[in-house]
């Protein structure tokens, strides 16, 4: 394998340029951490697609490369494992009429100050969410609560015939896009916590929760990004399901690129990150299905102790020497880091069932330091690509915007900060 960061890629300049293009605002509807730049997708769709071809990425996340597959006509297929992400990423790729999210918009906004209404209105029970009041002031579940059985009650009621369920569905996506805006929690950071700078600030009397007014902000806000889609006739397929054990035998030979960002290795906990939105929208009713999902999630760190035990090892000399200089200081991390290449190779296998000959892969990963190992990531994935029927085209590093690095300030103890990206191209045999 030629691993060399190419200095003088042809991508890189194709990349960079289309950073110097606004992105589309619909990629603002919903908060979502280690979001993939739109620019990268929106790239390399133009450079190796055509209108009507098929993009696919099966670490979907929140939808980038969907929504830039839908604006520049081309299909799209999606696997995403967090049942929240890939709501979302389905809520933003449809075509939503927004006449008619204009009028709801403007009934809602209305039932939600009628007291009378209101004091008639059957509501819902509040959600499960550990430790609820240390999260969310009183006023704001009542209001949260108010705003779910307004939605369901005016959409239920709507005097013209539309798809009710994808009509509700946008307006509980944007419960779940201000949850974290409403709640006690910092919104500068990743994972949920009360900082001490909210504190002060709740001492000073400068933070006001008022979830009502935030809400209807966020809808008529949000109702315009939609125009984004007008000459669209694209179509989008969004899974929510296992890209590492899934049957995508259905979608053999019918990919014509795949743009993947896929989890790094134990850098970030993904589902902590959305714990208190998932609760609300009620995908996560226990702390025992919490603690289901994080151990799925390819790169995660819920590792059983039994398993810590175990010498996991992969069919690859130069992961395995890592694996074993792991081993000999942090046995839970070894498991972790072959866990992860393992997992990654099924993927690779899957995407390779899928692509047409030549189909390209675009990848962005970066590499990780593991109890001060390094990791290469994306040299050990072309490792194992190359094993599983695909060639390197290219390979450059893309430096990270100091402004969108949400992932590299509040990471944990497994990895160092990311400073660049690697940016893969495979192609298939």
């Amino acid at each position: 394998m030629n691993w060399n960061f190419n200095e003088n890629s042809k991508y890189k300049k194709i990349l960079d340029n289309e950073k110097e293009n606004k992105r589309a605002d619909i990629h603002s509807f919903h908060r979502y951490f280690g979001k993939l730049i739109p620019a990268i997708p929106s790239a390399y769709i133009k450079e190796f697609t055509k209108k009507e071809d098929t993009v696919a990425d099966l670490f979907s996340g929140s939808g980038t490369v969907a929504v830039e597959a839908k604006i520049n006509n081309r299909n799209f297929i999606g696997c995403e494992i967090n049942p929240l992400s890939s709501f979302i990423s389905i809520v933003k790729t449809r075509s939503y009429d927004t006449k008619i999210l204009d009028e709801l918009n403007k009934i809602i906004e209305e039932k939600l100050y009628d007291e009378k209404y209101l004091s008639n209105l059957k509501k819902g029970n509040i959600p499960f969410c550990i430790n609820i009041d240390h999260w969310f002031k009183e006023r704001v579940i009542a209001d949260l609560i108010e705003i779910k059985a307004v939605i369901d009650d005016v959409i239920e009621k709507y005097k013209h015939k539309i798809k009710k369920q994808e009509y509700r569905e946008f307006y509980y996506a944007v419960i779940s896009a201000i949850i974290r805006n409403v709640s006690n929690a910092d919104p500068q950071h990743v994972f949920p916590g009360i900082s001490k700078r909210i504190r002060k600030m709740e001492e000073e009397g400068k933070i006001h929760k008022d979830a009502k007014k935030t809400f209807i902000n966020a809808i008529k806000k949000r109702t315009k990004y939609f125009n984004v889609y007008e000459n669209s006739n694209s179509t989008v397929k969004i899974i929510n399901g296992d890209s590492v054990n899934d049957n995508f035998n259905k979608y053999k030979d019918s990919v014509d690129l795949f743009v993947t960002n896929p989890p790094y290795i134990s850098s970030v906990r993904y589902i902590e990150t959305m714990k208190l939105e998932m609760y609300w929208l009620e995908y996560l009713k226990s702390q025992q299905e919490y603690g289901a999902l994080a151990k799925v999630m390819v790169g995660n760190d819920k590792i059983a102790k039994k398993d810590i035990s175990m010498t996991l090892i992969t069919p690859y000399d130069e992961i395995n020497e890592k694996i074993f200089e792991l081993r000999a200081i942090d046995p839970k991390n070894a498991y972790i880091v072959a866990k992860y290449f393992i997992d990654m190779e099924k993927v690779i296998k899957n995407m390779n069932l899928m692509l047409k000959r030549k189909g390209k892969v675009v990848v962005k990963i970066s590499e990780s330091n593991v109890k001060k190992i390094k990791i290469d990531t994306g040299k050990f994935l072309t490792l194992i690509a190359e094993k599983n029927g695909f060639k390197l085209v290219d390979v450059f590093l893309d430096k990270i915007n100091e402004n969108s690095r949400s992932l590299t300030t509040a990471r944990n103890t497994y990895s160092d900060i990311i400073l660049n990206d690697n940016i893969i191209i495979w192609e298939k045999l």
